[in-house]
This record gives C-alpha cells, structure tokens and sequence, in this order.
C-alpha cells in the first residue's frame, strides 16, 4: 500500500501556483505646467512610461469657474482626480503609440532605457494648498520627440505611497 502511495505521488506532477499579486501598473500625478498643472495617469510597463492626460486644471475651493476642484471627502483617493470622460479617451498606448501621442499634446513617452534616475523628493510642493500628497516623483530623464522635458517632476496626489511607486520603476 505505501509502495502504491510512493508510485503515484511519484508520478504527480506539481503545477506551479499563480498568485496575481496586487501590484500597481499606474499611479496618479499632478505635473505643473506654468502656472497650470495637469493630472496624469502614469503607467509604467517594463520598458516605457505613458503619461496620459487625464484631467487639466485643478485649483482649490472656491474655484470661481477656473478649473476644476476635488470634493473634500474624496481628496485621499487618488482616481477623484482622474475626468472619466477625458480616461475614456485612451485605448491600449502600446498598440497605438502615434494615435496615443495625438490624443492630447500633454501626453508623453519615456522609454527606461532614457532614464537616468527616479527618485523620491519629499519636499513640500509650493501651491498644493489642502491637497494632499505623498511625494514627488522626479524623473530626470533624455528629450526626445515623445517626452519634451528632460525632468519630469510628477506629484503623488491623494495617498499613494512613493515607495511603492518607486518599486515600479525597476
């Protein structure tokens, strides 16, 4: 009986298991433009970065009909900044970069292969008002016709931790 037990555990065959982790591909961040700034959905693959427009000036409250204001209550959360309409404009950058890059001049590309260093400043960003953030992620990086700032300077709006932003850069 242990004999027939060996023999057919012998012949079992193990199949790995799949943990689907819950690792981030994306972050949310505010990049200034000026005395602008724009929100970017940042997705970070392993050998690009797409910044996508997705939505443009957020100021605080009252607004006064410039730009557009996050709820108090939903503040935290990074996706209260993101416009679904503007969102719903982007399919899969990979697929299509060029129709990617048209969608929106703000848009942009970094291969990591042009990335010289990322890094964490915790520093207090001048302007954020009550926003609250967790960081700048600096990326300092080459111009090219795809990404037209040789620093890209991308605040973490709402709770994000950079750590973990970070982790997506390697």
């Amino acid at each position: 009986m242990i004999f027939m037990l060996f023999s057919f555990l012998a012949h079992f065959t193990v199949q790995p298991i799949i943990v689907l982790s819950n690792q981030q591909d994306h972050f949310i961040a505010m990049e200034y433009k000026g005395m602008s700034n724009c929100i970017y959905k940042v997705i970070v693959t392993d050998s690009l970065i797409f910044g996508e427009k997705v939505n443009g000036y957020i100021t605080v409250e009252p607004s006064f009909g410039m730009g557009k204001t996050v709820p108090q209550e939903l503040m935290h959360s990074p996706e209260a900044y993101v416009d679904k309409a503007m969102e719903a404009k982007y399919r899969d950058p990979i697929s299509d970069m060029h129709g990617f890059m048209n969608t929106d001049k703000d848009n942009f590309i970094i291969r990591k292969s042009d990335i010289r260093k990322v890094y964490n400043n915790p520093a207090k960003k001048f302007g954020m008002g009550y926003y609250p953030y967790g960081g700048r992620i600096i990326i300092e990086t080459i111009k090219t016709a795809e990404n037209r700032k040789a620093e890209r300077d991308l605040i973490l709006i709402g709770d994000q931790n950079p750590d973990d932003i970070l982790k997506m850069f390697k």
